[in-house]
Order: structure tokens, then C-alpha cells, then sequence
């Protein structure tokens, strides 16, 4: 599944230095034939019967965790993503472990975006609801062919305070972003997104989780943080 050649350790200082917080980008994850013929299918899927959430904070934005309502090979896909030579990456790459792959995909699964949608600035969950486990990493796939910058869509990532966005991040075609699940840990595409009627903003999304985590990371378990930051 992963692209021969992907050396975990050897990205894990650009992870463990990145600001505003930890995270590193990977381009050309997946073997590439791999990545078109997902990207071919959810082109194309009818998301009628998803998950449409009506919160304010997020639009235009559908979303299926449940591999039977997935094409068979996402499905796989994202099955591969939770297999342990995928999970001991991530704990290379990071230093977090042991991890654990959440094969329930709470929150997680197919996110597609259609044009003006966009989803605001927040910090994640960061307890899972049902086994009590601390939410550690997000991986996001990215599986959007020529994306125009023109169209937003970046996933952007600010400071604790909300100053201004610390970096900006093309959701460009078989590129992995890994995220540090904290507190202030702010990040979205709060930008509506102005692509083509016939254009989507497709992502996987795959959470990892420990027994335990840093003192100074603990809290009470809470849902999505949301925050409103002046854009410019």
C-alpha cells in the first residue's frame, strides 16, 4: 500500500520541529495506481444516502465511516490504514506508541466537500466516546486531482491564540497529512471552497489512539473545540 521508499524515521524530526504544532506532510503515499483508482471512484460516488451534519461550523460536507457504504476498494484502503505495518509507521514517524487504529472510523472514514463548503477552525475530540482511549494523531489522505489554489480548500493550521494561520496546505492529489491530536491544536479549511460545480474535495481520514498520553496534554473528555478567527 504505502509508496516503497517512505522512511518514517527519517521524517520524524520535520514532524517532532513543525509549527504551530506537530504534523508532517507526505506526498505520493500510496503506490500511485493505487491512489487514481480511488480518486477514479469517489469522482464519481453518489453521497445522497451520507452523513450530512447540519452544524453551522461545517458546509457542504458529507461524510461515510461505514465501509459498507463505501466502494469496495476505499473500503480496503482504508482497512490497510489500520493494519499494524501502517500503525508502526506512525509510531516510528512520531515517537507516540503503542498506537491504536480506531477500525470503527468515529469521525473519520470519506470526507467530500462540494463548492462553498468549508469547515472552521477547532481542535478535535480528544477522547474516544466509546472505548476511552486518547486521540493522538489524525492521518488525512488527500485524493484531489489538479486542485486549483484558486479554489481554497487548504487545510490551514494556526497558532494557540489565533492570530493568523501558521501554514497553509495544498489538499493536493496522494498527499498524507499527519496531525498532533492537542488542545490547541487548531485546524480546518475555514475558506469556502470555489471550485467547479463538478469538483469535489475528497479526503480519507484515519485516527490513531493510545492507552495514555502526556500530563500536560490531559483533559475531560470533550467534543470538537470550534473557534472563529478573523481570516483577512
Amino acid at each position: 500500500m504505502l509508496r516503497e521508499g517512505l522512511d518514517p524515521e527519517a521524517l520524524s524530526e520535520e514532524f517532532l520541529r513543525a509549527e504551530p504544532f506537530e504534523h508532517v506532510v507526505i506526498d505520493d503515499f500510496l503506490d500511485e495506481a493505487q491512489a487514481h483508482r480511488l480518486a477514479d471512484l469517489l469522482e464519481a460516488v453518489d453521497t445522497d444516502d451520507w452523513i450530512w451534519d447540519p452544524l453551522p461550523q461545517q458546509v457542504n460536507k458529507w461524510s461515510m465511516p461505514d465501509p459498507r457504504g463505501m466502494p469496495v476498494p476505499v473500503a480496503h484502503a482504508l482497512w490497510e490504514l489500520n493494519q499494524p505495518a501502517v500503525v508502526e509507521f506512525f509510531e516510528k514517524l512520531t515517537g507516540y506508541g503503542p498506537l491504536v487504529a480506531d477500525e470503527t472510523c468515529t469521525g473519520g472514514g470519506i470526507h467530500i466537500s462540494t463548492t462553498g463548503g468549508y469547515l472552521d477552525l477547532h481542535a478535535d475530540f480528544n477522547i474516544h466516546p466509546d472505548t476511552g482511549l486518547h486521540r493522538r494523531l489524525n492521518a488525512l489522505l488527500f485524493l484531489n486531482r489538479d486542485w486549483d489554489p484558486s479554489w481554497n480548500g487548504q487545510l490551514e493550521l494556526w497558532d494557540p491564540e489565533l492570530t493568523g494561520c501558521k501554514r497553509s496546505i495544498e489538499p493536493s492529489f496522494n498527499r498524507l497529512v499527519v496531525l498532533k491530536i492537542v488542545d490547541h491544536g487548531f485546524h480546518g479549511f475555514p475558506r469556502p471552497i470555489d471550485c467547479p460545480p463538478f469538483r469535489r474535495r475528497i479526503s480519507l481520514a484515519t485516527f490513531y489512539y493510545s492507552e495514555d498520553r502526556p500530563e500536560e496534554e490531559k483533559a475531560p473528555f470533550h467534543l470538537s473545540i470550534w473557534k472563529e478567527a478573523e481570516l483577512g
